[in-house]
């Protein structure tokens, strides 16, 4: 039997199941091919803060939407992991050397150390990595 391709959801992905944006057709994608068990998501606990506070500034959006987003997203299935001590530790190596804040490179940790591929729609982000981590990385764009 085939291995299911884990990814590592970045909130710049998962926000778009609830706004309208670029890429929203390619993440309703991944959260259908989710839901049938074609793929596994892992993600940091930091995801629920972060897609909240997206949905918090998108225009037009409503405390109920907010709401309403955060608590789907948290009770979808998705493996919610809180970082461990030696995650931590991969992640602050990450933020100096990639120069990249410290919550980018907590999903990008936890990737490295579950030997999964950190799905992103931050272009910018991903540019900014070097081969080596970009080799742990995919662009939304790209998922098929």
């Amino acid at each position: 039997m085939a291995q299911v391709q884990v990814f590592v959801l970045d909130a710049s992905v998962a926000v778009k199941w609830y706004v309208e944006e670029d890429l929203r057709d390619k993440a309703l994608r991944l959260r259908d091919d989710f839901l049938s068990g074609a793929v596994d998501l892992e993600a940091p606990s930091l995801i629920l803060y972060e897609v909240g506070n997206a949905i918090r500034h998108h225009p037009g959006a409503t405390e109920d939407e907010c709401a309403n987003a955060v608590i789907q997203l948290r009770n979808l299935g998705i493996v919610i992991r809180e970082p461990d001590d030696p995650c931590m530790k991969i992640a602050a190596k990450m933020a100096f050397e990639e120069k990249l804040t410290f919550y980018d490179a907590i999903y990008l940790s936890l990737a490295k150390s579950s030997k999964a591929k950190y799905l992103t729609a931050d272009k910018e982000l991903y540019d900014q990595l070097s081969k080596k981590n970009r080799a742990l990385s995919m662009l939304l764009k790209d998922y098929e």
